[in-house]
């Protein structure tokens, strides 16, 4: 299923469960009508990718991003604790993925719907967060290598006809100064809407296998061992009630948190746009005091409490990419 029939079918059983209907019927109606997952949501996407029994999998997958061949290819894989910690004054910071190869390397993804104008701050941000957890123990300034990859469903470079970005600390003559750490973007709308069907890479072939599992397509004629496991994974029939239930609760208890904290800057901004009105009334003429102290108020208010919701997901350890979609809606609707 596509990524708004995946969010329709959460809501359903959400819907369903809070008011007290057969929620396995729901789901059984949704396993009947669709065969896979949308394999770009950040839970289904960990759960297919982050599998254990699908290391070998997830080894060929990030060989493909990263084109690495013989012996610079990733053969085992150990997954890891995705957080890293902050400290006074800085953020934690949680990703999709992340895994350590045959040789302790560092492999780190982030799967990101929305862009805006701050992703590129966040992605050296969370590579800086990595690069700490990434020191060899013992050495004082010794990193290893590390890899960082955003999988992207929008633009970075929307000049450039190529969908796959390999960013590295260069001089003005394109010399490479560091050579450990690589940031690689994938922008897969860029790749499916574009004209790349000569394209014949490992990674195409498995971006346009993705593509197919999301719209349902027939899949059974994949050849690759790899695709197949991909396929089979990606199976609805694989996720079981008590995930789908989880995943539908922490949708709607966002959207609930948000719709609470919008009440609450609310009255606060109407309280304090009151307070302030009155202050300035008495000194500029009340009328005028009292409405821009009302503007002043809300506006702060809002904020206020628009930041506050923010902050507490990031400290529920909400990914970021559904935070950045919060802060959006918060934004729109304090906007209207």
């Amino acid at each position: 299923m596509n990524r708004n029939q995946y969010a329709e079918m959460l809501k359903d059983i959400h819907e369903t469960r809070v008011s007290g209907g057969d929620v396995v019927a729901c789901i059984a109606r949704y396993k009947e009508k669709f065969r896979y997952v949308y394999v770009y949501n950040d839970a289904c996407f960990k759960r297919i990718f982050g599998a254990n029994e699908n290391k070998p999998m997830a080894a060929s997958f990030l060989n493909a991003v990263l084109k690495l061949e013989a012996d610079e290819c990733i053969r085992s894989l150990d997954f890891l604790d995705p957080s890293v910690p902050g400290g006074p004054y800085v953020k934690s910071v949680t990703s999709d993925l992340v895994a350590e190869n045959q040789n302790k390397n560092r492999i780190v993804i982030e799967v990101q719907h929305k862009g805006d104008e701050e992703f590129k701050d966040r992605l050296v941000f969370y590579t800086a967060a990595h690069t700490l957890k990434n020191k060899v123990p013992g050495e004082i300034y010794e990193l290893r290598q590390m890899d960082f990859i955003a999988i992207q469903m929008f633009d970075t470079y929307q000049d450039s006809k190529k969908y796959r970005h390999c960013i590295q600390l260069k001089n003005q003559d394109n010399e490479l100064f560091w050579g450990k750490h690589r940031l690689t973007i994938v922008e897969v709308e860029k790749f499916l809407r574009g004209s790349y069907d000569a394209d014949d890479c490992r990674l195409a072939k498995w971006l346009r296998a993705i593509d197919r599992i999301n719209n349902e397509d027939n899949c059974d004629d994949l050849d690759d061992p790899y695709l197949k496991v991909l396929q089979n994974a990606a199976k609805l029939c694989n996720f079981d009630m008590e995930f789908l239930v989880t995943e539908a609760k922490s949708m709607t208890d966002i959207a609930y948190q948000m719709k609470m904290e919008r009440a609450e800057a609310r009255a606060e901004g109407r309280a304090e746009g009151r307070a302030e009105g009155r202050a300035e009334g008495r000194a500029e003429g009340r009328a005028e005091g009292r409405a821009e102290g009302r503007a002043e108020g809300v506006a702060d208010g809002r904020l206020e409490g628009q930041n506050a919701t923010l902050d507490a997901m990031r400290r529920l350890g909400i990914p970021e990419d559904k935070i950045r979609e919060a802060e959006a809606m918060l934004r729109s609707s304090a906007a209207v």
